[in-house]
């Protein structure tokens, strides 16, 4: 059992792994799938969503076998002790990459839509005082305001997006299956990475109550975010066209920006639509900082990973702003999930699962 007898439903892990993994790969997704196949960016979509799916599973078989542990816990276990921490203090410093990343990316986008003169280190300052105050209430809060955030962020994305359906052109989807299907493959990787943050399983199945559930929570949460990810491909690109989305920086925040209401119903929607970004990018970065301020502690050997959550804001900070620009940082996150992402959402859990197979197999032949 997990050392502050925090316990959530594996439904609210659910939450948390929604939310956190569309926060990270949402916003230039569209660009991204239809640079590498054109109309056929959906069909990436899919495919990276089933690789998704599987690495999940994969987690949960993980984990399965070890319930109510840690991520230090079940490395140690199955590695050894000197390589699991090893691993685990790789791990949390791949989850604080991350968290620098989003809170770069919030500055950024708020200070080119909404905050034009504030300065960008205010506002990561800001960001990163809101979500360390979340990340050091623990698991349970963070996943009640998960259960409750990911569906309004969702209805609202919803409803917002409605009046622009009547404008999209499905055509531009046509002829269908046009895209060959190596430079398809080479494109799934794309989508695959677009899902960082699921690998948080291994992080969190040791708080759930019934860890033999967590693969409806894998289900469920790929399930979510791949109806997510295709509806905003699909109507990003049937609006824009396959050019103009290539083009285009943010073009989820864009396809919100076109969105015209009848009337004065709401005077000025882009401070509305930034105001619901703005609520799942935190909760993003709340998840993932929580994640390496719980690593950390464990790494360290500390009964409280509370103490370890402000002086991990200036490390954050700093990190956040090495990249000169918007378009280094879009390079240098591409790069970092190419590798961090294949290590911690493929690599590792295979291994883990490999080797806790072989154990499970020596023991049985000793005790045989």
């Amino acid at each position: 059992m997990n050392r502050n007898n925090d316990v959530i439903l594996s439904s609210q892990l659910a939450a948390i792994l929604a939310i956190t993994v569309v926060g990270v790969g949402i916003l230039t997704l569209p660009k991204d799938v239809t640079e590498k196949a054109g109309p056929d960016g959906w069909i990436l979509v899919l495919a990276g969503s089933f690789l998704a799916l599987l690495a999940g599973l994969v987690m949960y078989m993980v984990v399965k076998k070890f319930p109510g542990k840690t991520f230090v816990q079940l490395s140690s276990t199955i590695l050894g002790k000197p390589l699991g921490l090893l691993l685990s203090a790789v791990f949390f410093v791949y989850l604080t990459i991350l968290t620098a990343y989003e809170v770069r990316a919030f500055g950024e986008i708020t200070k080119q839509y909404l905050l034009f003169n504030t300065p960008l280190e205010v506002l990561i300052v800001t960001m990163l005082l809101g979500t360390a105050y979340t990340a050091r209430s623990g698991i349970e809060p963070i996943a009640r305001l998960s259960e409750i955030l990911f569906p309004i962020v969702t209805l609202t994305a919803i409803l917002i997006v409605l009046p622009i359906i009547p404008e999209v052109d499905l055509t531009h989807f046509l002829p269908v299956f046009r895209t060959p299907v190596s430079q398809l493959i080479k494109g799934v990787p794309t989508v695959f990475f677009s899902f960082i943050g699921i690998e948080l399983i291994l992080v969190f199945a040791g708080f759930v109550d019934r860890p033999q559930n967590i693969h409806q929570t894998v289900y469920l949460s790929v399930g979510l975010i791949t109806f997510f990810y295709i509806s905003i491909v699909v109507i990003t690109v049937a609006r824009f066209g396959l050019t103009e989305t290539t083009h285009i920086i943010w073009p989820v925040l864009e396809i919100f920006k076109t969105v015209q209401f009848p009337g004065t119903f709401i005077e000025n929607i882009e401070v509305f639509i930034m105001f619901i970004w703005i609520i799942s990018i935190y909760m993003t970065t709340a998840v993932v900082y929580y994640g390496a301020s719980l690593l950390l502690s464990e790494v360290i050997g500390s009964k409280e990973y509370n103490y370890f959550v402000l002086p991990l804001l200036p490390i954050v900070y700093f990190i956040a702003l090495v990249p000169d620009n918007v378009a280094q940082l879009g390079d240098w996150m591409g790069q970092y999930a190419n590798y961090g992402g294949t290590f911690f959402m493929a690599v590792v859990p295979l291994l883990m699962l490999f080797l806790s197979q072989l154990r499970k197999n020596k023991e049985a032949k000793k005790s045989g």
